[in-house]
């Protein structure tokens, strides 16, 4: 299938687990895909195993925490291709004090404006370049990736959820903003996605605990989020706008007493 023939994707965070998943998908698809990382081997390799199967990307380095790097993004995207369908912004602060953040006496400010300025500030100025060249095509398709730390309060993390709330607002803003005009926007919620991220902050113990909760027989994958990605990319999502899409194996579908009485039963 070529669910995405002739379209061009840009995606963040590419490097790895969600975002790789997602460039690999896009591009088996039928799409150009702009790969982009912090770090540029990340990306290169991504886009050699595009390439070597067949399809078409380029890669590129990219801090999204910095206006210039993202505004440079979409301009090489435009050079290199001649348009953008498609602005996936998934990357996230990976500073790994954000896993350690559990003291809430003692709140770490400079984290909480690094996960500001990097999960929502970084998509939203990605956005502000890619939206002139979406509205003169009139049409484009915006996806965040978000989580379902969004929606409830934790027990850690405590600038983590509190920035993917607020790009939860921005995409809902941006879908009422520009849809008329032919511009969706939607976020993704991943529950406990099995990345190179959550096997460094999980334990076993951990790993069994977030199995109990799911709703399904298995953690998630990559490839779960990027299935999703894929519809909301393509034409078939073309009523869909504004949506806030969890993709948490039914983890958020029931109460939290029934892992406690499915044990019992």
């Amino acid at each position: 299938m070529n669910r995405l023939a002739g379209k061009v994707a840009v995606i963040t965070g590419a490097g790895s687990g969600i975002g790789r998943a997602s460039a690999i998908t896009f591009a088996a698809q039928g799409a150009k895909v702009v790969v982009t990382d912090l770090y540029a081997d990340a990306a290169d390799r991504v886009v050699h195993s595009i390439t070597a199967a067949g399809n078409e990307a380029t890669a590129l380095k990219v801090d999204v925490g910095q206006e210039a790097d993202l505004k440079q993004m979409i301009a090489t995207t435009i050079e290199t291709y001649g348009r953008i369908d498609i602005l996936f912004n998934n990357a996230v602060n990976k500073n790994p004090e954000t896993a350690r953040d559990v003291d809430f006496i003692n709140f770490n400010e400079e984290l909480f404006y690094a996960n500001m300025r990097v999960n929502v500030l970084g998509g939203v100025l990605a956005c502000k370049h890619a939206l002139p060249h979406m509205l003169e095509q009139a049409c484009g398709s915006i996806i965040f990736t978000s989580s379902t730390s969004s929606i409830a309060g934790e027990v850690a993390q405590f600038s983590y959820g509190a920035s993917k709330a607020a790009l939860n607002w921005y995409v809902q803003t941006i879908a009422a903003t520009f849809g008329k005009q032919g511009i969706r926007c939607n976020a993704i919620l991943p529950g406990v996605i099995r990345t190179a991220a959550l096997e460094g902050w999980a334990n076993e113990e951990m790993t069994r605990a977030f199995l109990d909760l799911q709703n399904v027989p298995q953690l998630g994958e990559p490839e779960d989020i990027a299935n999703m990605a894929l519809f909301l990319a393509s034409d078939e999502a073309r009523y869909v706008n504004g949506a806030l899409m969890r993709v948490d194996g039914g983890m958020s579908c029931g109460t939290p007493m029934v892992p406690v009485i499915r044990a019992y039963l």
